[in-house]
């Protein structure tokens, strides 16, 4: 069921209930790098509206379809969700002091980036020597099998 929220000048259209089952399912894949764990230990701690936030669009903090490391504590998080921008605003949108960044996505759906957004290290390895996953082909295959599977899952919803 498709519900509006209003932020700021922006309008949105989401599905709750199909972008928390989406991102339920995103937080059973989560990658096991430093990088990402550290996001996964600290984001709550560090940003504690953030959650609340998200979870108004249906959004499982925990379950981001990309996290993607700008440096060793400086995160960007992309979260997918079922329906659409309807106004985009002029006004920049925060969550205390991380970015809501609206940008389009596939059909029915559009990406929700959190972040930059500085996070506190607590892992074990020091950050200078932890190399990004997104550099191994172990990752590269795993990334492109779950993005092949959920397309075909959107296919046969569609």
């Amino acid at each position: 069921m498709m519900e509006t929220i209003s932020i700021a000048d922006w309008k949105f259209r989401v599905d709750r209930d199909a972008t928390l089952e989406y991102t339920v399912k995103c937080s059973l894949d989560h990658c096991l790098c430093p990088y990402c764990r550290n996001f996964y230990e600290t984001v709550d701690a560090a940003n504690p509206r953030l959650r609340s936030v998200l979870d108004g669009f249906g959004i499982f903090l925990d379950g981001p379809c990309e996290v993607m490391p700008l440096e060793h504590n400086v995160i960007l998080a992309a979260y997918r969700v079922t329906g659409s921008v309807d106004r985009m605003g002029k006004t920049r949108l925060y969550v205390d002091d991380v970015p809501l960044i609206p940008e389009a996505g596939e059909k029915g759906t559009f990406l929700l980036w959190t972040g930059p957004m500085e996070l506190p290290w607590v892992q074990k390895e020091a950050p200078g020597d932890v190399i990004s996953p997104a550099n191994e082909p172990e990752f590269l295959e795993r990334m492109t099998r779950k993005w092949m599977e959920l397309t075909e899952q959107d296919l046969m919803q569609s």
